[in-house]
C-alpha cells in the first residue's frame, strides 16, 4: 500500500524523542488483513527500503524512523514523501547476516536453542550482529552468542552475553 506522509515526532518517557511516520488508519486496516503480526517492509521515496513493524499508540499507529534513515533519504520535517509498506515474509523480520547463518549451520546444538527463542529475540539478535562491520567479529559474536545460549540452557541475558564477548576476546586476543 502506498501513501504520503510528513515525519512526526513523538515524546514517550520511555524513548524520548523520536521520528516516526503515522500510518493512515485505512491503510493499517488494511496492513493488519495482510500483515497480522505487523512486521512490514517500508520503502522510502522508491529510495530506502527497511524492515519495520506497525507500532501502537494511543490514537494510531506508526513506524519508527531513525535519524540515519532521515539523514540518508535528506527529509525535511516538512515536506511530504511517499511510503510503501508490504508484509514481511521474511523468516527473522530482519536482513540474514550471512556470517550468522553460517555459523548457525554449523552448531545444530546452538541451532536449536536459538529456534526456541521468540521471534522478537531472534530478530534483535541478527540486527545486532548484522550491524557490525566486521566479518570476523560478526563469526566471533555469533559464535560467542551460541556458547551463551548453551551454558545458560537457552536464556539470553545480554549483560552476560557482554561479559562473555569480553571474555572470549581477552583469550583469544594476540
Amino acid at each position: 500500500m502506498k501513501f504520503t506522509a510528513n515525519i512526526s515526532r513523538i515524546e514517550d518517557a520511555e524513548i524520548h524523542w523520536t521520528s516516526i511516520i503515522i500510518i493512515p488508519d485505512e491503510v493499517f486496516v488494511e496492513m493488519i488483513k495482510i500483515a497480522p503480526n505487523k512486521r512490514l517492509i517500508c520503502t522510502i521515496n522508491n529510495t530506502l527500503t527497511f524492515h519495520c513493524a506497525m507500532m501502537p499508540r494511543k490514537e494510531y499507529h506508526f513506524i519508527m524512523l531513525g535519524k540515519d534513515k532521515i539523514k540518508t533519504l535528506n527529509l525535511n520535517p516538512s515536506e511530504e514523501f511517499s511510503v510503501e509498506l508490504v508484509p514481511d515474509t521474511s523468516e527473522f523480520g530482519a536482513d540474514n547476516c550471512e556470517e550468522f547463518l553460517e555459523v548457525l549451520d554449523q552448531d545444530p546444538d546452538g541451532k536449536l536453542l536459538f529456534d526456541k527463542l521468540t521471534p522478537g529475540r531472534k530478530r534483535n539478535i541478527i540486527i545486532f550482529i548484522s550491524r557490525i562491520k566486521s566479518s570476523q567479529l560478526k563469526i566471533e559474536k555469533t559464535f560467542v552468542f551460541l556458547e551463551h545460549l548453551k551454558r545458560n540452557k537457552g536464556k539470553f541475558d545480554p549483560i552476560l552475553y557482554q561479559e562473555d564477548c569480553r571474555i572470549f576476546r581477552e583469550k583469544n586476543s594476540f
